[in-house]
């Protein structure tokens, strides 16, 4: 008898619908400290002329800013004031196709055209050396549980799964 396996893959920014995500972000550029980012999905029930679901999408960001901070930026997210787009905090876009076409076997590796290698490492590690970005993942949500950006071996930022829950 042969043993069959199906290789389990994740596909980033697929969400089911009905999900609500809550993070804590921590950003070391500027000792900018703490922040909070929350996404919650919700279907409606009423459907598109092509008989699609529809959602209401609600993004909140709370964090603390000083009189000087406050300007055109916080009219729109905190994002603008820290300097680091929140889509590459959590997982650059155009790395979505690559995590979707890797199998997350433990020692599975994929080579970013040079730009740089992902790697399954099993169960979270700290090696911070030469590293690029760090992500902690479950196959079953569209976001991760954790990301990590380095920059010449520093940490500059964190964002962490703090709360999940299906509707």
């Amino acid at each position: 008898m042969g043993q069959l396996s199906w290789a389990i893959k994740w596909e980033p920014y697929q969400f089911k619908g009905n999900e609500h995500y809550e993070y804590t972000i921590i950003l070391m550029i500027e000792d900018k400290g703490e922040a909070g980012y929350i996404l919650d999905i919700r279907e409606i029930g009423g459907k598109t002329p092509e008989g699609e679901n529809t959602f209401q999408v609600t993004y909140t960001t709370t964090g603390i800013l000083t009189s000087d901070e406050l300007g055109e930026e916080t009219a729109f997210g905190l994002w603008g004031v820290y300097g680091i787009s929140l889509n590459m905090l959590m997982i650059n876009p155009g790395y979505a196709f690559f995590f979707s076409q890797m199998d997350l076997n433990v020692g599975e590796k994929m080579n970013f055209f040079g730009a740089g290698i992902i790697k399954v490492i099993g169960k979270e590690a700290d090696d911070e050396n030469n590293m690029l970005a760090e992500w902690v993942i479950d196959p079953d949500l569209a976001l991760p549980l954790k990301s990590k950006i380095f920059e010449d071996g520093k940490l500059q930022g964190q964002i962490e799964l703090t709360k999940y829950m299906e509707y």
